[in-house]
Parts: C-alpha cells; sequence; structure tokens
C-alpha cells in the first residue's frame, strides 16, 4: 500500500495525547504505530483557566517525540485534534502556535458534540456484527462523552467531567476518605447529578466504553484482560476504593503506574454511569477518538466529506435558495481563480460553503439575516467542522455585504479577505438571483489595493449592479487592501 494511503491521528487530550499511524488495507484499517504521553493538560489549569507554563512545557516535549512519524505523510492525511482542555483553556493561543511549529500541521479546535461523534465512528468502526442499537461511553481527562446510535449517532453529549478535572475536584491532596467525609462518594454524586435526564441513553442498547479509564477499570477487574466490565464487578470494585484512606492505599492488580493518581475519580464517573443508566455489562472497544479521526480523514479524501452532509442539512432545514447559493459559489470561486489561481483547496471550499451558507438566517429574519446566520453557523454543533472553521466561516456569512465588520484577529482565526471580497462582489452580481456571467471582469491585487476592471458595455447593461459596485469600492475605503474599479 503506498504512503498516500497512510494517514496520522493526534488526539490532545486532557489526560493524555495519543498518535495514530494507519493505513487501509482493501478498506480495512490497519494500525502501524501508536504513541501516547501522559501529559495531564487539565492539571494545569488555575483558576482562570490558564494553562501553566510548566505543562505546557510538558506537552510540547512530547509533541516532538510525535513530530518524526508525521514528517513522509502530505499534511491533508494528518488531523491533530485538540479537546477540552484545550477548549477551555484562557491562554491556549500560545501554546496552540508553539504546538503547531513542531507538527508542521494545524491543531483544530473540536467542540464536545464533534468529540463525541468522533469517538462514536472509531468505535464503530471495531464492532463486530450486524448494525443494532448501541450506547457509547467514553471517559476522558477534562470531558465525558455519551453517544447512542445505530449505523449513525442518534444522540450526542458532552459533559464536563473527567478523571483529570475530577481529580482536582475532590482528590487534590490524594484523600478518598475521612472519618467525616467520604471524597469518593461525593465525586460519584457529583457525576450522578450530571448525568440526569439521559438515563435513556443506554436503554435497550449494547453499552459500548472507549479509552483510558474504561481500559484500565477493566484490567483491574478482569485480570488485565479487555473483557466486559459487569456491574457487580464494578460495584464490589468501587465499594474498595471508596473505603481506602488515600489514593496511595489502592494496590489494584494490572492498574498501569501512569493511571494510578486519576484512577477513583475515573471509576467515580464511570461507577456511576453504570448506575444512573442501569447498566449491567459494558462491552470494552479497542478503538476511539483517533481512530475515528483516520475515517474521517479517508472519507474527506474519496468522497465523504461529513462536513458536505453537515453543509446540505442546514441548506435544508434554512430552506436556502439552492440554484442562488450556487450562482454564488460558482461566481466566488471564478473570481477567486482570477485574483489568486493559487488558493489552496481548503480555503476554496471555505469559500463554497459559506456561498452554500450565505443566506441561512434568511428562515428568521429579513432584516437581520446575516448577523443571525453568521451565529447560527459558529454558535451550532456542526458535525465534521473545527471551531475555527466554523469562526471563518460565520465571519464570511457575517460580512457578504455592506460594512465590513471589524473583528479580533487570533491564533487559529486570520480572516483572508480575498475570500471576502469574492464572496461580496458575487452576491453583488446575483443580487437579484439572476444568472449572470462574470467571464469579462478581469481581478487583480496589487501591493496596497484590489483592482476591479469591468467592460463598459457590461455596466450599461447591468445599472443596478453598477451603483452596488461604487457602493462597494468605499466599503473598502477603511481595509489594509482598498478596492479600485475601472471602467473599461
Amino acid at each position: 500500500m503506498p504512503d498516500l494511503e497512510r494517514y496520522a491521528a493526534l488526539d490532545l487530550g486532557s489526560n493524555s495525547f495519543h498518535l495514530l499511524l494507519a493505513e487501509f488495507r482493501d478498506q480495512r484499517m490497519v494500525r502501524l504505530h501508536t504513541d501516547r504521553s501522559m501529559v495531564r493538560l487539565a492539571e494545569g489549569l488555575d483558576e482562570e483557566r490558564n494553562l501553566a507554563p510548566a505543562i505546557a512545557e510538558r506537552a510540547l516535549a512530547a509533541l516532538h517525540r510525535f513530530r518524526p512519524v508525521l514528517t513522509e505523510l502530505p499534511t491533508d492525511h494528518i488531523r491533530c485534534v485538540g479537546t477540552n482542555t484545550l477548549r477551555t483553556a484562557a491562554n491556549a493561543d500560545g501554546f496552540l502556535e508553539s504546538a503547531e511549529s513542531i507538527l508542521g500541521v494545524p491543531i483544530e479546535i473540536i467542540s464536545g458534540i464533534e468529540e463525541a461523534r468522533l469517538i462514536y465512528s472509531g468505535a464503530m468502526a471495531a464492532a463486530d456484527g450486524p448494525p443494532r442499537l448501541r450506547c457509547i461511553v467514553d471517559i476522558g481527562g477534562g470531558s465525558t462523552e455519551l453517544v447512542r446510535g445505530r449505523e449513525v449517532p442518534h444522540r450526542l453529549q458532552s459533559l464536563y467531567m473527567g478523571c483529570v478535572s475530577f481529580s482536582k475536584r475532590f482528590f487534590a491532596d490524594g484523600i478518598l476518605s475521612t472519618n467525616t467525609v467520604n471524597h469518593f462518594e461525593r465525586a460519584r454524586r457529583a457525576a450522578r447529578a450530571e448525568l440526569q435526564e439521559l438515563q435513556h441513553l443506554a436503554e435497550n442498547a449494547e453499552v459500548v466504553g472507549c479509552s483510558g479509564t474504561v481500559k484500565a477499570v477493566a484490567r483491574v477487574l478482569n485480570g488485565g484482560e479487555l473483557s466486559a466490565i459487569k456491574r457487580e464487578d464494578i460495584d464490589k470494585l468501587a465499594e474498595q476504593v471508596a473505603g481506602a484512606r488515600h489514593i496511595a492505599d489502592l494496590k489494584l492488580p494490572d492498574l498501569d503506574e501512569e493511571r494510578h493518581p486519576v484512577f477513583a475519580a475515573g471509576l467515580a464517573i464511570l461507577h456511576a454511569i453504570f448506575c444512573e443508566l442501569d447498566i449491567q455489562s459494558m462491552q470494552v472497544s479497542p478503538y476511539a477518538i483517533r481512530e475515528g479521526i483516520v475515517h474521517d480523514l479517508a472519507g474527506r479524501l474519496h468522497g465523504g466529506d461529513r462536513r458536505a452532509d453537515t453543509v446540505a442539512t442546514l441548506m435544508h432545514d434554512g430552506k436556502v435558495d439552492a440554484a442562488q447559493a450556487r450562482r454564488v459559489g460558482d461566481t466566488a470561486l471564478d473570481l477567486l481563480n482570477k485574483l489568486r489561481p493559487d488558493t489552496p483547496a481548503d480555503q476554496r471550499q471555505r469559500l463554497r460553503w459559506a456561498a452554500q451558507l450565505h443566506q441561512i438566517g434568511l428562515a428568521l429574519s429579513h432584516s437581520n439575516f446575516r448577523k443571525l446566520g453568521a451565529y447560527m453557523v459558529e454558535q451550532s454543533d456542526l458535525a465534521g467542522f473545527s471551531k475555527n472553521e466554523q469562526e471563518h466561516i460565520a465571519h464570511l456569512v457575517r460580512n457578504q455585504r455592506g460594512r465590513i465588520k471589524p473583528r479580533r484577529e487570533h491564533y487559529g482565526f486570520r480572516p483572508n479577505p480575498d475570500l471576502l471580497l469574492c464572496l461580496r462582489l458575487a452576491c453583488i452580481v446575483h443580487r437579484d438571483h439572476t444568472d449572470r456571467a462574470v467571464n469579462d471582469l478581469e481581478l487583480k491585487a496589487r501591493d496596497d489595493r484590489y483592482r476591479l476592471r469591468i467592460p463598459q458595455e457590461w455596466l450599461e447593461k447591468n445599472p443596478a449592479i453598477e451603483d452596488l459596485l461604487y457602493q462597494e469600492v468605499d466599503h473598502w475605503q477603511s481595509q489594509p487592501l482598498m478596492l479600485k474599479l475601472d471602467a473599461v
């Protein structure tokens, strides 16, 4: 199998960083190399959600170790995702900049719901037998994901509880119980409170657990094997841990030393899930988010991009005029080809999606459709998209016409004015929802301005568009690159 069919997935989790190198053979994924570093990123967050420098350095050192595996792969065969801690860290920008310079690929911060979707995809890749209703459980360092589905996920949940965050909250000094307070019981009750109204997720479903906490509990209960976790066994284990005085007192068989400090917190969450969802048995999956990322990557490159399905669903639900979305998208891309013929494929695709969604807010309001559309794109849980991608598309949707609203740039968000100009011009050309060719238009970029050259005859045929174009020139006067219109 050529290297072009190899993929790498990096999961920058709150407890550990994981790397997976895999390839597909006869449409079957084969894991070639795995690596893990227990960085406990969530441990480094202070009360103001700032990441401690020492923890950041520990995490960057792990990425240096991962880097050699990535050097021979095309960048579009690599996907690196950041989860709960990087979603919440107030000072994540500096860390992300350093991390990306080490890895040589962008890091995508994903929502909890997108994390759940990828976990489900990974677990399903390892599932045997005919499709059946399943409930997938994954306890991470900073969040816990639960998914109910059959062939596709039907319900996705991401809860703000994880083995590292609960360790900091309930077992910061390592004490499990005292004469007056049982901290393990407090942690379990807190987890059960988070699970309220989710009891139905496991109803009539096969329950499957993924990742470190579930695997650690399975090994402790089953002599080192990843066999099913039975209710009566985890009840006894939880009782044993709840009766211990200190984490250091836990002498459990087949427990990885690196997992030891967060084991009690993870067990409290897992046992709460068993109790609250009335689970009697949980199978253990060898796959999780990393395998889901690899399958997602392969789909993007072979015509199965989940993001395209998400956009199509949004267009349908928002009653978007598909013909107008096509017109604007085609013209925007034609103009971009004239302006920057070497624009990367991901930027072109971003422009296409923005054109498809530029009128989505009309289903709610005619006067505020741009603002509402941008809000919907940025704040919704969009399957397949990173938070950065949503922010970029929302910026385009918000600024498709009128005054260009400034927005603070930050790491991961550097708006591309080329895309914005081409979208805005395409919206002007097709403001009346009419097909109109732009073959005779020339669009170039100079050092300090864009230049749009239009035949006078074309303008005379479209007088309303001429006025809109001169208004557009005015809107770009305050931008770093101004727009000049030449009628020839």
